[in-house]
This record gives C-alpha cells, structure tokens and sequence, in this order.
C-alpha cells in the first residue's frame, strides 16, 4: 500500500525530459554567446577584463546546467516507466530555473548596455537646436525603458516566480519545502557575492570606494545594474 502511494506521487517520464530539453537548450544559448565573445575580442585576456560579468555569469549559468541535469537524471527510477522521484525532481526544477537566471543576466546584461551605448552615442553626435537635441534624448530614453522593463520582468519570473512555483508545486507536502527554499539561496548568495566581485572589478575604479554588501544586495535585483 505504502509502494502504491509512493507511486502515485513520482514525477511523469514527459515531464522530466521537458526540463532536460531546456537545460540542452541552455548549454546551446551559453556555448552560443561564449563563442560571440570569443569572436568579438582580440584575445582571451579581453574577454576576461571587457565582458567579465558576462563571462562569469556564463560560466555559473554551465555549471548549474550540469547540476540541473545531474538532479533530474539521479531523480529517474532505474525500471521500465523511468517515472521521477519528487524530491531530487524538485532540485533539479529549481536548478534549472537558476541556469536560466543566469543566462539571461548574460544576454540581458551584454546586449542592454549595448544597446544603451547605441542610443547614448548619437546624442554625442547631435549639432542640432536644443529642441531637437530633447526629442532625441526622449526617443531613446522610452526605447530604453521598453527594453528594461520587457528584460526585468522575464528575470524576475525566471529567477523568483518559476523556483517559487517549483517548489509550492512540490507534490509531497511537509517540511521539505523548507529545504528546497534553503537549497535555493544556498546556490544564489555565493553566485551573487562572485558576480559581486566580477562587477566590483569590471565597473569600479580601484581608488574609489564601495560598499560591497550593498553591492552585494543589488545582485538579487540585478535589472537595477543592467544601466550603469
């Protein structure tokens, strides 16, 4: 009777192999924009002082690919339905949201602050009236919007709301939901005190001063730092 319940409750063979189908679609996004960058810069070393927070952010993004991945195939049953067992089932659906998360810090980080350096280089350019000078100014000011709002919005679902639904759709109840919340930040705080130090480094000059939590407490409103 115990088997049967336990039964009831593991996690469709289908449902499994849709998470594995976005971590492999994660790792191709990821091997993707790596090579961008390798292509964009001279050399290695350019890439690692330019695109740091991307690179670094990137690297995070593959690891937790592979954590996702890991979690989802240990959660499997080694018999003929292949059903998934809740509990490494639920890791692994929160992993891969934060691979996702990280991605898109990537791409939205790398390609927002291009994109704001696009707008932002014509108005250097501009020998027009001061009329004119405005309506531009105004123009790229509301396409930037457009785009910060579009890319915050699909990070905070990402990053909070799909982890969060992952773990409220956890089909055994109990006090383990409480472990999955443990589980979650015990990945986040150290990747974000490391994209931290990778954008302390980047963006701030060595002479002035930083405070670091607050920097640190940025990270998990992390559309805040997309604009500098």
């Amino acid at each position: 009777m115990a088997v049967e319940q336990d039964r009831r409750i593991e996690i469709a063979l289908n449902v499994t192999r849709s998470r594995v189908s976005v971590l492999v679609f994660n790792l191709t996004i990821i091997a993707f924009m790596f090579s961008i960058l390798k292509a964009s810069s001279a050399s290695a070393d350019h890439v690692t002082t330019v695109h740091l927070t991307t690179s670094v952010a990137l690297f995070t993004g593959f690891c937790l690919t592979l954590l996702g991945l890991f979690l989802l195939l240990l959660s499997q049953n080694l018999d003929a339905e292949g059903l998934s067992r809740p509990f490494p089932f639920t890791l692994g659906s929160i992993t891969t949201y934060l691979a996702l998360s990280q991605t898109v810090t990537a791409f939205m980080h790398e390609y927002l602050l291009a994109a704001e350096s696009k707008v932002a280089a014509p108005r250097a350019d501009v020998a027009e009236s001061a009329q004119s000078l405005v309506r531009t100014d105004a123009l790229g000011d509301a396409a930037l919007l457009i785009l910060f709002v579009m890319a915050a919005s699909i990070w905070i679902l990402i990053t909070y709301v799909g982890p969060l639904t992952a773990i409220l759709r956890d089909p055994v109840r109990g006090n383990r939901r409480w472990v999955f919340a443990g589980y979650y930040f015990a990945l986040q705080v150290p990747i974000y005190w490391v994209y931290t130090r990778s954008w302390h480094l980047q963006y701030v000059q060595a002479d002035q001063p930083t405070n670091m939590l607050s920097l640190f407490a940025l990270q998990f409103v992390q559309p805040l730092l997309w604009f500098r």
